[in-house]
């Protein structure tokens, strides 16, 4: 069952790439073909991909677009920068291949309609990824992702919004200034709300090989206004694993959600979606938010410091008797979903959902650090978004 959240868990997933015998020689040509035949379900060509795409999935025989381009070092090593747009945002990849296929970065965070192009500052080289997608049906969003290609790795430099429109407010943040050590942008608005600031400063972290604002001003406003826009729901707000297969018309009965969620609790009747590097821990007690003790289970990334703890409620109680925190928001489908705001607490961030169906219900409790929110939201969407209980 597919719960809707607002802006806080809006669309990242980073998958690490494995390495190949260097044996063919490829180019732009060669890699698209790959693509193609990958993204149909041919599991030579998606290994040859570094697992580009999940083949326990529909094979995906539309594709909108792919787009490649190349950069050049210093040593003359070309990086193909490649991104494949599905009519189903969910599938939607950017990734960094060399010409012998070795695989330097897969992003599938990417939402919406994508564009790529090869930028270079004063001595660096990155790919730029444009996205342009909708929020809440009718929001209008445009972000910008620069993928710094360095000393044989690539990472994910800068990621942030240029655009929001909606019915009253259209704003814009456009970049003046591009260097090495520093982007300096102007915020504009066209309509509605006027920005008390007007600029913003993002310096190159030499450590985290990052753009970094201390302000983020931009983003700010952009999760304040989509957070306060209210509208009754008509459209997938974003998509997981499980919203995927229902856009393509797979059926989630019990025996599907069995064979897509890796961790089951019959005793507790829940089940959901682990990725790589997540591992369950029993019978914890959840005291850091909580006003009062409840105990459940425990999912929890030690690389990103992120979990999420699923407590199973009485039938008489509520959310409310275990957190202060206000479920300001509330879905009713084939459950009944309600869910805090995104709530930061020293320096991290925390959002609570409680899930009802029939007489079962559900607290669960999300929380990571606030400087990996960011990078990894996709993820944390999916596993949450892929809960399921046997009601």
């Amino acid at each position: 069952m597919k719960i809707f959240f607002s802006m806080l868990l809006v669309m990242s997933i980073f998958s690490g790439c494995g390495k190949k015998e260097k044996i063919y020689q490829f180019n732009s040509k060669g890699i698209e073909y790959l693509i193609s035949e990958a993204a149909k379900g041919n599991r030579v060509a998606n290994d040859s991909l570094s697992h580009l795409f999940d083949l326990n999935l529909p094979a995906q025989s539309i594709i909108n677009k792919i787009e490649i381009d190349s950069i050049k070092n210093n040593l003359g090593k070309t990086y193909y920068g490649v991104v494949v747009e599905f009519p189903n945002p969910f599938f939607n990849r950017f990734a960094v291949y060399d010409s012998v296929m070795n695989c330097y970065f897969i992003d599938k965070s990417l939402n919406g309609y994508l564009s790529l192009t090869s930028i270079h500052s004063e001595k660096k080289n990155y790919f730029q990824v444009f996205e342009q997608f909708t929020s809440k049906d009718i929001l209008s969003l445009k972000r910008k992702n620069l993928y710094l290609v360095k000393d044989n790795t690539v990472n994910l430099a800068l990621r942030m919004y240029t655009q929001f429109f909606s019915p009253d407010d259209q704003l814009i943040q456009e970049v003046e200034t591009f260097t090495d050590d520093l982007i300096g942008t102007k915020i504009i608005s066209e309509k509605g709300l006027s920005p008390q600031q007007t600029w913003d400063t993002y310096s190159f972290n030499d450590v985290s090989l990052k753009y970094e604002s201390p302000e983020n001003y931009f983003e700010k406003i952009v999760f304040q206004l989509t957070n306060q826009f209210s509208k009754k729901l008509e459209k997938p707000f974003f998509y997981d694993l499980s919203s995927a297969l229902k856009e393509l018309g797979v059926k989630l009965s019990i025996d599907s959600v069995q064979t897509y969620n890796n961790f089951k609790n019959k005793k507790e009747k829940f089940s959901l979606y682990l990725p790589e590097g997540w591992k369950s821990i029993p019978d914890i007690s959840f005291k850091e938010i909580l006003s009062a003790n409840l105990e459940g289970t425990n999912f929890l990334n030690a690389s990103l410091g992120a979990s999420f703890g699923v407590m199973k409620l009485k039938e008489n109680s509520k959310a409310e008797d275990y957190i202060s925190v206000p479920f300001t928001n509330k879905v009713d489908g084939n459950y009944s979903v309600r869910f805090t705001e995104k709530t930061l607490l020293d320096h991290k961030y925390f959002v609570c959902f409680e899930i009802k169906c029939y007489t079962l219900k559900y607290l669960i409790v999300f929380k990571c650090p606030e400087t990996i929110y960011e990078e990894n939201k996709q993820i944390f969407a999916s596993i949450v978004n892929s809960f399921w209980m046997d009601c």
